[in-house]
This record gives structure tokens, C-alpha cells and sequence, in this order.
């Protein structure tokens, strides 16, 4: 959906590209807003597939290509601000367009360590850890690495 909303708004309004709210001051083919669009759609699945399924490879995939597109779109967009900030009408392009590109690039950064988090704990448990939160909260006692309480607990009934 958002690959055809990028290309309705580049073909119809003659906007600029955007991409983790980033804009690029030139005029990109449809077809490489859609296609870029498309590629992270296909990381995002592999991204909530591996997080699933509990497999590394595909989160890891993802985390490399946040970080990849994230620290380009904030290149690409630090070089557009300052070819920009040359005329009266790019400096109010860089005001009007700095706010969405700071958005964007806390989402994404806040995104990455979201996945990191995620990569240490997957390395930490292993493939098969389950972590049941509210247990470490209700009994301090001792639980085996499979999960299984202690025979002294006993079930209490509310």
C-alpha cells in the first residue's frame, strides 16, 4: 500500500520522494519509489517471520538493512539539506521537510534498538527460551531452564 501511495503522489503531484522521511530533492522514476517500497516490504516479513519462527538469520537480515537504509536516507538527506541551504526557497524546504526527516530517523533508530534488544535475548535464551515475565514477578524460588517450576510450588487458587 505504501509503494502505491508513493507512486500516486510522485506520478499525480509532482512531489519528492520520500523514504523514512527523508525527501530527495530530485525526480526519481515511479518505479524505483515503488521498488524500493516493495524491498523493505519483503525485509519487514522476513523481519516478522524470523521473530516468529525464533530464527536469527532472518532478524538479522532485517537489523543490517534498517541500519543500512537508516544511516543512507540520513546521509542522502544531510547532502540534499546542504545543496539546499544555498537559495532563499531550499532553506524553506530544509525547515519545512527537517521536522518529518527527525521523525522518521528516531522511529528507525528507536526500531533498530528494538531488534537489537530482540538479538541479544534470542543469543541470551537460545532458539527454544521462553521467558514468562510474570513468573519472575509472583515466585522467586528456582525454575528449571525448560520452564518447569520446582516441585514445592503449589497452584493457589484466587
Amino acid at each position: 500500500m505504501i509503494g502505491v501511495y508513493s507512486y500516486a503522489v510522485h506520478s499525480s503531484f509532482e512531489m519528492f520522494a520520500l523514504y523514512h522521511g527523508t525527501s530527495v530533492g530530485i525526480t526519481i522514476p515511479e518505479g524505483v519509489c515503488v521498488a524500493i517500497y516493495c524491498i523493505e516490504f519483503v525485509f519487514t516479513v522476513a523481519l516478522l517471520y524470523g521473530a516468529h519462527m525464533k530464527l536469527m538469520e532472518y532478524v538479522k537480515a532485517y537489523y543490517y538493512f534498517a541500519i543500512t537504509t537508516t544511516v543512507a536516507a540520513i546521509l542522502i538527506q544531510l547532502i540534499d539539506f546542504a545543496a539546499a541551504s544555498t537559495s532563499h526557497l531550499g532553506l524553506y524546504m530544509v525547515f519545512e521537510t527537517m521536522p518529518l526527516m527527525l521523525a522518521g530517523a528516531c522511529i528507525q533508530l528507536y526500531l533498530i534498538i528494538l531488534i537489537r534488544s530482540l538479538l541479544k535475548k534470542m543469543e541470551v535464551s537460545g532458539p527454544q527460551g521462553y521467558e514468562n515475565q510474570l513468573q519472575q514477578i509472583v515466585y522467586d524460588g528456582k525454575v528449571e531452564t525448560n520452564g518447569v517450576y520446582d516441585s514445592t510450588v503449589v497452584p493457589v487458587e484466587l
